[in-house]
């Protein structure tokens, strides 16, 4: 059975996929250190890659392997979200049918688990950072120590869109500045022709 992008790039499913492997993340921290790490430019063997990536969200233990083939696909539909020239990459998180702090909380666990993530792809001199990855990278981190209780107004609705927007193209600038420059950067489980 292939798996495909609509199939596994879904807050849900990878829910239900961390809850199979007893991960300590959440869903949306768990999407926002793997988009750290792509960011970041981490790259190596799939093995190497999913075993450090799942020992970031408290996995204890070696994947099985229909796990190792969900979590590769994981890797190589965000990475295909993350390059897409039409800029259609968004985070993983709940429905917007949910609560609205529920999702301001997911967004926050992203934010903190995109800066865990992009932190574990290798330390960096400050040179190598542009002014507005740093602005990125700090607004990030303040988005992750947000308050979570909020009015369920639509000010407070349009509010949330803005951010999550902010965060969503934030990321996007970020991965352009350190992970597209590199031309060897295969991601884990790819096929070379």
């Amino acid at each position: 059975m292939s798996l495909q992008a609509e199939d596994v790039l879904d807050f849900y499913e990878l829910e239900a996929e961390l809850r199979k492997i007893d991960a300590l993340a959440s869903p949306s921290e768990a999407h926002g250190i793997l988009c750290g790490q792509i960011s970041g430019g981490i790259k190596g063997d799939p093995v190497a890659w999913l075993t450090e990536y799942l020992s970031n969200l408290g996995v204890k233990g070696e994947p099985w392997e229909n796990t190792r083939e969900w979590f590769c696909e994981l890797h190589r539909f965000t990475l295909g979200e993350l390059a897409d020239d039409q800029f259609n990459f968004m985070p993983l998180l709940p429905d917007d049918e949910d609560p609205l702090d529920a999702r301001l909380g997911s967004l926050a666990e992203w934010c903190s688990g995109f800066l865990a993530g992009f932190g574990s792809a290798g330390s960096r001199k400050p040179e190598e950072f542009t002014e507005d990855a740093l602005s990125a990278l700090r607004d990030i981190q303040q988005i992750s120590q947000v308050d979570t209780e909020v009015d369920e107004e639509e000010d407070g609705e349009a509010a949330y869109f803005e951010v999550l927007e902010y965060v969503r193209m934030a990321a996007l600038m970020i991965f352009t500045e350190f992970a597209m420059d590199r031309d060897n950067m295969v991601p884990p489980g790819a096929t070379i022709h």
